[in-house]
């Protein structure tokens, strides 16, 4: 093969590594008021459980299937609403299921694990009848800014359901 070969043969290589990885998710950023403005639902919460649905809804129960661009899977963990604190409804369920962003890298396993032992109380930011992240992948918040975020709430015009 010659250099003239190779060198075409690198670059579209490169091209469609690149391709690949600029699908790829990174964290979002998220301040306290990013999340207290737009979330519908406020609420003190822990993770109780994790599973992993495919496309079609599917449970998938394998703890190396991945999420990530093209996998087609999310990983969900099920929230136990501890106390509302406001929220559109006027009764939320004994626990949510709260998708990941979809697009990170992670293993069914890998999120179990981090989240084998229920986890300590914390604030919790969801939209939407379906409780989806306000941000992706951003929605928990320390307890001790509740009264701070629902200060920065009714400082952007939400105020709380009647």
């Amino acid at each position: 093969m010659n250099a003239s070969a190779l060198r075409l043969r690198f670059f579209a290589t490169l091209c469609v590594a690149a391709s690949t990885t600029v699908q790829a998710s990174v964290p979002l950023e998220a301040t306290l008021g990013d999340l207290a403005c737009g979330a519908d639902h406020i609420f003190v919460g822990r993770v109780v459980g994790v599973d992993m649905v495919n496309a079609n809804g599917r449970q998938v129960r394998s703890p190396d299937a991945m999420t990530g661009p093209g996998m087609n899977r999310t990983i969900r963990l099920e929230v136990e609403v501890l106390e509302r604190v406001e929220s559109t409804e006027a009764a939320l369920p004994a626990s949510v299921r709260v998708p990941l962003d979809p697009f990170m890298h992670y293993s069914l396993g890998q999120v179990r694990a981090a989240h084998a032992e229920p986890s300590s109380a914390r604030l919790v930011f969801l939209r939407g009848a379906d409780f989806q992240p306000v941000i992706a992948g951003r929605f928990f918040w320390s307890l001790e800014a509740k009264e701070e975020a629902l200060e920065l709430r009714r400082g952007c015009g939400r105020k709380p359901p009647e």
